[in-house]
């Protein structure tokens, strides 16, 4: 009997174990198919897709070479393909770009689009305290080579978001600073983190003519010996450096001055020196401290090169043409002025007669003289063309609002449209090194885009969508938006956005300003909370400053006070959170709250 059961309970507990397997995964499959199904019943949002399909648009694939009746496909960040005849994939976003013009992302030769704004240190013009300001120290001179643009770029920052609104989506950026503020990277005009939009960094390192007041170099001419000093010891620092790494045996160990390791790839032409030379001096000693060195060199910021246009072609030095123009002067008030005194002279029935005008003829002089330099500015472009000289635009100082319409100034002084778009696209992506992945509409570069309703250099044209890295931004509620001040009864009555640094994040949302029965009301809602609204007291409107506060909680009640300072359609100011400390707060006008 022992025997029998020794025999028989060992192969029930195999049976009964496999039995058991089989249950659990028939369990498991049914489980698994019951998910399956609850997401498909699911009444839940799913997620878009990042494949696009631009269906039956204009494809300006370079320019010059315009493609009608195209679709193209945007898959993975990439330009997936271009045709007439392309079928949508099935997982597509359609979007109907009938009659409208497909253009590669603008690609910006240089700026500080993504670098905030250092705050205003005491007085405009104070001197900085230094023991010896014969000798300061190298961050005070301006000094800080070493400074790399994905070092403190941002791509929150407010000036990448409205560079991308005016079809950027590429820049070459340069760290904020004095004379050698760092090093240029070139970044994607996404919203994603920093490093996801980093493409290339040390594409070159930045000089200008800029001083800080009362220490050396505290002139231009200074600056330039300081640099021809820096630019020597570097070159000489790093022979050694290469020697003693052969052998270091009887030889001095090296600077390792980071300053100093810095330019080494300037003076050995790894890298170009970006000079920011916006003036006709500028340029010159531009060119001149490039022939005495030999560095390789990229004008930058160039708005009065036309007098030195032969050395510039002759040399074959890449230019970076300002796109900061002139404003144009308006004449308005003074054709007003003829209307109202013809009105006048009719209703009187007196005939007037012309007065004399004083004629002050050296200021008649300095406004010939200024009209022609003006003329000559915005006819720069074109000669510069006519030249066969390549350039590309630099966005450093121009408002990105501006861009189009000083575009077209330029375009109607003599730049042809196809020469102004090969200075947004093809150009810029040849000097950069990044022809290969961007600059024209090919399959397999990146998915940077510019869709508008109209041909760009048109006057009336809007941009309605920009692809940066295959994301869709649009802009197709832009042009709707009210060009009017707030438009309620009460001063800076509105919907307000509200962006707050603090240190490792930043806070989005929006500040809703009303006013009742002579009140003001203030609602702050957080874009991170939108369920819920702050209202505010202890509200305050001082011509154009308000304060207030709300509380929030923080594991506690802590108190908030915000103080803002309103110009035209934006604001600036700071927030006081409780014994945390003060960070700013920046925002601009939306449009009128709901009543």
């Amino acid at each position: 009997m022992s025997q029998i059961q020794s025999f028989y309970y060992p192969q029930k507990r195999q049976i009964e174990t496999r039995k058991f397997t089989i249950v659990c995964f028939i369990a498991l499959f049914l489980i698994g198919i019951n998910s399956v199904l609850k997401a498909q019943n699911s009444d839940a949002p799913k997620p878009l897709s990042s494949v696009y399909f631009l269906q039956n648009c204009f494809v300006v694939k370079q320019p010059g070479m315009i493609l009608p009746a195209q679709n193209v496909i945007i898959k993975d960040g990439f330009i997936s393909d271009v045709g007439p005849i392309l079928k949508a994939p099935f997982n597509a976003q359609i979007i109907k770009a009938d009659s409208m013009y497909v253009y590669a992302g603008f690609i910006d030769g240089y700026s500080s689009a993504g670098i905030p704004k250092p705050e205003a240190r005491g007085e405009r013009g104070e001197r900085p305290k230094v023991q010896d300001p014969g000798n300061p120290p190298n961050d005070i001179a301006g000094i800080t080579p070493q400074i790399q643009a994905s070092d403190v770029y941002k791509s929150s920052d407010k000036s990448v978001n409205d560079l991308r609104g005016a079809g950027f989506g590429i820049s070459n950026v340069s760290p904020r600073g004095l004379m050698l503020p760092g090093q240029t990277g070139l970044f994607l005009l996404g919203d994603a983190e920093n490093d996801k939009m980093k493409l290339k960094s040390g594409t070159g390192q930045t000089f200008q003519l800029e001083t800080n007041r009362g220490v050396y170099p505290s002139t231009s001419i200074a600056v330039m010996a300081k640099f021809r000093d820096l630019y020597k010891n570097a070159s000489i620092a790093g022979i050694h450096e290469e020697k003693y790494k052969l052998n270091p045996t009887g030889l001095a160990r090296p600077d390792y001055s980071k300053e100093l390791m810095s330019l080494y790839p300037v003076t050995t032409k790894k890298i170009p020196v970006f000079f920011v030379a916006p003036k006709t001096k500028d340029v010159h000693k531009a060119l001149s401290m490039k022939d005495e060195l030999g560095f390789d060199m990229v004008l930058t910021e160039v708005k009065q090169g036309w007098h030195y246009i032969d050395r510039i072609k002759n040399s074959n030095i890449p230019v970076l043409l300002s796109l900061e123009l002139p404003e144009e002067e308006k004449a308005e008030a003074k054709k007003e002025g003829d209307k109202s005194e013809k009105k006048d002279s009719m209703l009187t029935k007196e005939v007037k007669k012309p007065e004399k005008k004083e004629v002050n003829p050296e200021q008649d002089l300095f406004d010939k003289k200024k009209d022609a330099s003006i003329k000559e500015y915005l006819s720069q472009a074109g000669v510069f063309e006519k030249q066969g000289i390549k350039f590309g635009f630099s966005c450093l100082n121009v408002k990105p609002a501006d861009i189009r319409k000083n575009l077209r100034r330029l375009i109607e002084n003599g730049l042809s449209e196809d020469f102004a778009l090969a200075a947004l696209t093809t150009h810029p992506a040849q000097m950069l090194g990044i022809s290969q992945m961007a600059g024209t509409i090919e399959k397999g570069k990146i998915a940077n885009l510019v869709i508008t309703d109209k041909p760009y250099f048109s006057e009336k044209a809007a941009i309605k969508y920009v692809f940066v890295d295959g994301k869709k931004y649009d802009y197709t509620e832009i042009t709707k938006k009210p060009d009017s001040k707030p438009s309620e009864a009460g001063k800076h009555v509105g919907v307000w956005s509200y962006t707050v640094e603090t240190p490792g994040s930043t806070q989005k949302g929006k500040i809703t300003i009303k006013k009742t029965d002579g009140e003001y009301k203030v609602v702050v809602i957080d874009d991170a909370n939108p369920n819920r609204e702050d209202t505010a007291s202890d509200v305050s409107m001082d011509g154009n400053s308000l304060t207030f506060n709300i509380t929030i909680n923080l594991g506690q009640s802590v108190r908030v006070d915000f103080d803002l300072k309103f110009e035209d359609k934006s604001y600036n100011g700071s927030v006081l959170v409780g014994q945390m400390g003060s960070f700013p707060i920046k925002g601009d006008y939306e449009g009128d709250p709901k009543i």
